[in-house]
């Protein structure tokens, strides 16, 4: 059975509005009459819904005791009050409540503010749940992620990006495209995000920032119509790939001069008794000279390929230092929207 509190500071009020609460099928187990224990019970009993009369005695008015209530219970309030005018409302709003019901109320009404309230808090908690399903998905990469709407506001960000702007969770609302590219850790900007949504293709680009790399995509989320209504970007941390990348370039290069090297050694010590046998062959007649001529061809053929592995090792070698110097990028180059670019 829904449990409805009733918060009133007039008696016989309170016992009609109890009565009729009843008669509609709600449980209604007490009447509180002010704000400070309009507090207390709601964290008591957890009631489903509390109509809560604005105007009550003491220092904690019905909007203050709401305030409290949906903040710390999130329980829906429902104001009661014999006073419509402006000012009032313009008060009471800013508790948040679930609705009004202007004194003297008619049963109908009554019933139905009840059941809209309770049916706006069904969905406000599925609204929360969901949020909190997006936030742990968000946060379960160290990547940093946000997604950003038509007008370039932030719909969705997880901590990791957050911690990159400087933000707290409350500032969520206020972050934009400018406040991540105001960062000064990505290299694009609002020209490209826009052309992004008129274009549809992707950015991608490996920046380097404050001694760290970073390889980042802005890219369309489209609807269903195929129409682009959202512009994502991520984030991902690969400064131990760039210092393999270097490492494995320098060792790439060392281990190709050692292998000339043992080229050119083996070369000279293959190639040397070659030419002092084929002398003493040339001296005079030799009865196996067929058959070692034949052996030197064959030893002759290897050191040919041994020359061959050389001069490629040299061109290889030349290309890594003519095209990725120490200290380069070896992405540096390809323009945007054609792949990665670094800064």
């Amino acid at each position: 059975m829904t449990t409805i509190l009733v918060v009133e500071d007039e008696y016989i009020t309170g016992a009609d509005i109890q009565s009729d609460l009843i008669e509609m099928g709600y449980e209604v187990p007490r009447i509180v009459g002010n704000g400070e224990e309009a507090i207390e019970q709601a964290g008591q009993l957890r009631p489903d819904a509390i109509l809560m009369d604005i105007s009550l005695p003491g220092k904690c008015s019905g909007i203050d005791a709401a305030q409290v209530i949906r903040d710390t219970y999130s329980i829906p309030v429902i104001f009661l009050t014999a006073h419509s005018d402006g000012p009032t409302f313009e008060k009471a709003i800013q508790a948040e409540p679930f609705g009004f019901i202007i004194k003297p109320y008619a049963s109908v009404n009554l019933r139905t503010s009840i059941e809209m309230a309770l049916f706006k808090n069904v969905l406000e908690k599925k609204l929360r749940e969901s949020g909190r399903t997006v936030r742990a998905l968000l946060n379960a990469t160290p990547d940093a992620l946000a997604l950003l709407d038509c007008e370039k506001k932030t719909v969705a960000i997880n901590d990791a990006m957050r911690q990159i702007l400087g933000k707290r969770p409350e500032d969520f609302s206020g972050i934009s495209l400018a406040d991540i590219i105001a960062s000064g850790q990505f290299c694009f900007n609002e020209e490209m995000v826009e052309e992004i949504f008129r274009s549809g293709k992707s950015f991608h680009s490996k920046d380097e920032w404050n001694g760290e790399w970073f390889d980042t995509t802005v890219f369309p989320v489209r609807e269903p119509d195929g129409t682009i209504s959202r512009i994502a970007i991520q984030s991902h941390d690969v400064t131990w790939l760039k210092q393999m990348e270097d490492e494995l370039k320098s060792i790439g290069i060392e281990q190709i001069e050692h292998n000339m090297e043992q080229f050119q050694l083996l070369n000279d010590e293959i190639r040397t008794p070659l030419q002092v046998i084929m002398f003493y062959l040339s001296m005079g007649k030799c009865e196996y000279r067929s058959q070692i001529e034949e052996r030197i061809k064959i030893i002759d053929s290897l050191v040919t390929r041994l020359d061959k592995g050389w001069l490629e090792s040299e061109k290889v070698h030349s290309f890594l230092l003519r095209y990725y110097p120490p200290g380069s990028d070896p992405d540096a180059g390809i323009p945007a929207f054609a792949g990665r670019q670094s800064r």
